[in-house]
């Protein structure tokens, strides 16, 4: 951990997709003191679909050469209560086990990388700082691999980067979750601009830092196969919302049309179809793009 920085947060992760979960973890591993890895430990998802966390487990025990991983087994899946509350039960079990002996927790999701983790905590302790409870902070939604570093993302008007907020990455010990990873709580906001990114927030939208889109959280959700993605849209918390198939198959004819799609989406009102081209130097590695079932 940088010497400059004074606050030292714990974490917690959801192991039950294994996909990029070493690459998340690894991301942030130094700077954190402890992680607390919950799982379900009947193998079963929020939907009730089967869904074994061992895979995720091993890795991440692997990984931990500091001996910072705490397990954290329960049973998350309830009959009669959808997906979504599943999830933020999950993950107030998680937080709360989190919130002892630390002031902040680290909550990324297990396909989220952070690019930059010097600067993602030198903003948390800003927030700390200035009286905030909560950290908005920018990820880039990577939409798709196409072949050896190039990749579609969401992004905004002429092809320019956008900020996109699934929730607070980074909450005080002791906060109760509304909904998956939001939270009611003071939120001190990261953008790439001072004037917001974010296609789905208000121009009016407060910024209280800027950082570069390279500094951004990478989110992996959707870099996989296609059998990967399927299997993946029946366990996730979403799953209640609809019926994913079309999606997925929208997702993968883009994939063999990038530059139809990308010119086309121009065109569209619809910010979800304003996809650009990303060059990916380093994350994720070749290793991880085969592990995950990407042929280039």
């Amino acid at each position: 951990m940088p010497k400059h920085l004074r606050l030292q947060p714990n974490a917690y992760v959801l192991a039950a997709d294994p996909a990029w979960i070493e690459e998340s973890v690894a991301s942030y591993y130094d700077f954190v003191k402890r992680i607390f890895v919950s799982f379900d430990e009947t193998g079963t998802s929020w939907t009730g679909h089967p869904l074994d966390p061992t895979e995720a487990v091993s890795r991440l025990k692997a990984l931990d050469h500091q001996g910072k991983i705490v397990l954290a087994p329960g049973r998350f899946f309830s009959l009669g209560r959808n997906a979504l509350a599943s999830d933020t039960a999950q993950r107030q079990n998680a937080l709360d086990l989190a919130s002892e002996g630390a002031a902040w927790v680290l909550q990324l999701d297990s396909d989220e990388i952070a690019a930059d983790p010097a600067t993602l905590l030198s903003c948390l302790e800003q927030a700390d700082r200035e009286g905030f409870d909560a950290l908005d902070y920018p990820a880039r939604y990577v939409y798709q691999h196409i072949r050896d570093r190039w990749y579609l993302e969401r992004g905004r008007r002429l092809w320019r980067a956008a900020a996109a907020y699934p929730g607070a990455v980074a909450v005080r010990a002791g906060t109760r979750l509304r909904l998956s990873r939001q939270t009611d709580a003071a939120l001190f906001r990261v953008d790439f601009s001072r004037r917001n990114t974010d296609p789905w927030h208000p121009p009016s939208a407060i910024v209280h830092r800027v950082v570069h889109p390279g500094q951004a959280i990478m989110h992996l959700s959707w870099v996989r196969s296609e059998s990967a993605m399927l299997a993946k849209t029946s366990t996730w918390g979403h799953a209640g919302e609809r019926d994913w198939s079309a999606d997925v198959l929208q997702w993968s004819r883009r994939g063999r049309r990038p530059l139809r799609t990308v010119a086309a989406g121009q065109l569209s009102r619809n910010p979800d179809n304003w996809l650009r081209f990303l060059r990916l130097a380093d994350t994720p590695d070749a290793a991880a793009r085969a592990r995950n079932g990407l042929t280039s």
